[in-house]
């Protein structure tokens, strides 16, 4: 077996400046909450104005870790076709987080009919994909509570 599995190479772009910056969100679940009226957003608008009061006064935020699934979409083509290889099909949903923020993730270790509105998913750290360098980059997924 190859050191590189995929038979196509990534086709989208990669900057290691931005998954820098975007670490504490993609790590940490690490969003924004304005000083102001109290509006929690994730990602984080830390330098921007608050949509609700505009105003620039925002504060970091750790968002809960648990949530509940809103809408449910399988995907099983993957993007790009090639390169997910084990990791397709995914579940991919709306889960809004236990303090009301709204999130699009993918539910992992799961089969279809367990995955739907309603379910009661928590954050967990895996493998999303690879990066340009061959190195795997790992964020935030989410599995049904209880498992």
């Amino acid at each position: 077996m190859s050191q590189f599995p995929e038979g196509v190479p990534r086709l989208e772009s990669y900057s290691t400046i931005r998954a820098w910056r975007e670490r504490l969100g993609r790590y940490r679940l690490r969003g924004s909450k304005c000083r102001v009226c109290g509006a929690l957003w994730f990602p984080s608008r830390m330098g921007m104005v608050c949509p609700q009061c505009l105003q620039l006064d925002q504060e970091d935020y750790e968002c809960a870790r648990t949530g509940v699934v809103v809408v449910h979409e399988l995907e099983v083509m993957g993007y790009p076709a090639m390169g997910y290889g084990e990791l397709a099909p995914r579940h991919i949903c709306m889960i809004r987080l236990d303090d009301g923020v709204h999130i699009l993730s993918e539910v992992t270790d799961a089969r279809e009919e367990r995955v739907g509105p309603g379910t009661r998913v928590r954050m967990v750290f895996r493998k999303h994909k690879r990066e340009e360098t061959g190195n795997w980059m790992y964020g935030y997924k989410f599995v049904i509570e209880g498992q």
